[in-house]
């Protein structure tokens, strides 16, 4: 081997090592082991959210920070009448979500407000529009936006992509009633 090939092939093994991966998503503190897929719905907790339907049916409290559950179905401008259910949409200051992934009537979804540039960049259909009838888990305050039932202040949020909520058990199972069963 000549003495360039070895210097060349040094240095080469030399920045090989000096490299370091980097996982953006834990970066961002966006990692998967944060992400609670949920087998149960109805109490609001991030492993057994409350889903759109629950809200829009009353009897929830509001001024309560929840979890809820649902499917990403547009976003609106200002009040649920300019409402736009389609994924290419420009206002990344909420979105839509429905127990529907179908849905495009307001008065079968709710409206999700995204209060940090972090979690509009993450879940907006401005930011993405390919996250437009995707599910998502979102965490906010349960509390009136745009004069109806709507999350107001989601911090926290991401998207449960394959997740079909028909298959979620819609209450939650007592935990003697799983020892009774095994």
């Amino acid at each position: 081997m000549s003495l360039r090939n070895a210097f060349l092939l040094a240095a080469s093994l030399c920045l090989i090592s000096a490299c370091e991966k980097i996982d953006l998503e834990e970066e961002n503190g966006d990692s998967d082991a944060e992400h609670i897929v949920p087998h149960t719905v109805g109490m609001g907790t991030q492993e057994a959210p409350y889903t759109v339907e629950q809200l829009l049916q009353g009897g929830i409290p509001t001024a309560q920070e929840a979890w809820v559950i649902g499917y990403i179905v547009g976003s609106t401008y200002r009040s649920m009448s300019n409402a736009i259910f389609a994924g290419r949409t420009t206002y990344t200051g909420n979105i839509l979500i429905s127990y529907d992934s179908l849905c495009s009537s307001e008065n079968k979804c709710i409206a999700v407000e995204l209060a940090s540039t972090s979690i509009q960049k993450r879940l907006s259909l401005a930011s993405d529009s390919t996250h437009y009838r995707k599910c998502v888990a979102v965490n906010g305050t349960i509390g009136r936006y745009f004069n109806r039932v709507g999350l107001r202040e989601a911090k926290e949020g991401y998207l449960l992509p394959g997740i079909d909520l028909q298959a979620i058990d819609p209450r939650p199972t007592d935990w003697e009633e799983v020892e009774n069963k095994y």
